[in-house]
């Protein structure tokens, strides 16, 4: 018994001793092996032979090193053939091995800088959408403390009132738009401020990219593929904003030509997604604009304290 190799042994002599046909002569086979070795003799029945083998025996067998006393048991010596064939089919069998366990060390490799750059892309998102909206639409940035400290040191200019506070103005409970008069609002466009332009798409990527580019490169995103990924968020997510905010209020689409063009009729707005954000939006209006800030990634309004269910 104490001759005898089992058959992941006696590959790995075969594998070491390859080069050297003479010493793989010396195997021979002997002693039962079991369930184990009956199952590795099945799989290899289609490609060997009785007479490449050389079985003596109907039973499983195992191998032995030339010379070792298996009680009991007749032995044959495998041809140079057989053994080629084994040194073979096991090099083949660890090179698939290999192969399919690169492919998922390399898609593990892969998952974490993917997901977590994900995770920062959104964070970041949720935080410009909301800390733009609030503090300089709304004008909360002129009560903050540390501004007002700013504005008296060094002469920062307050936050003045833009076009969506005219939208406030003139939207009623039911969402819909009661104009201003042309006089109080001479540049509203068709959607009446409550659609991004193109020039709002280059802003928003350029106050994206300068708080996200640092943590992607942390987690190993490369320059070239940080810039790709915040236009790309960017866009995705104003062509949300311009497929939910205008037709909320009763407003068209937004073309190509005007802004993040709108996904289609009714496409994104009826869906589950954009049924709940717009129940989240309705709240912001109804609450006299004091909650509900973020308007397509909602995270902050969580984390501040200024979330408020429909």
């Amino acid at each position: 018994e104490a001759g005898c190799l089992g058959i992941g042994s006696m590959l790995a002599l075969v594998a070491s001793a390859s080069s050297s046909l003479a010493v793989l002569q010396h195997l021979v086979a002997a002693k039962s092996c079991g369930a184990a070795f009956a199952a590795h003799a099945a799989a290899r029945a289609a490609a060997w032979t009785p007479a490449d083998v050389g079985w003596v025996a109907q039973r499983p067998r195992r191998a032995c090193v030339a010379g070792a006393t298996c009680p009991g048991e007749a032995s044959v010596a495998l041809s140079p053939e057989s053994v080629r064939r084994l040194a073979v089919s096991s090099t083949t069998s660890d090179a698939a091995f290999a192969t399919v366990s690169g492919g998922l060390s390399g898609v593990s490799e892969l998952a974490w800088p993917a997901l977590s750059g994900l995770a920062v892309l959104y964070v970041v998102l949720s935080f410009t959408e909301y800390a733009y909206h609030r503090f300089v639409q709304h004008l909360e940035l002129n009560n903050v403390p540390f501004y007002q400290i700013a504005r008296k040191a060094i002469g920062a200019p307050a936050v003045a009132p833009d076009f969506h506070i005219n939208h406030h103005r003139e939207t009623l409970q039911d969402m819909s738009i009661d104009p201003l008069p042309r006089k109080v609002w001479p540049e509203a466009t068709a959607q009446r401020g409550t659609a991004a332009t193109w020039w709002s798409f280059a802003k928003m990527s350029t106050c994206i990219f300068m708080p996200a580019y640092p943590l992607l490169s942390l987690v190993g995103w490369s320059l070239p593929i940080a810039v790709l990924a915040v236009l790309a968020a960017t866009l995705l997510h104003l062509m949300m904003y311009n497929s939910l905010h205008p037709q909320l209020h009763g407003l068209p689409d937004v073309s190509l030509a005007d802004g993040p063009p709108s996904f289609g009729p009714d496409s994104f707005q009826k869906s589950d997604l954009g049924r709940w954000l717009i129940e989240y939006h309705v709240v912001h209006h109804r609450t006299r604009a004091s909650r509900n800030f973020n308007v397509i990634c909602p995270l902050f309004d969580q984390l501040l304290g200024t979330y408020t269910a429909a």
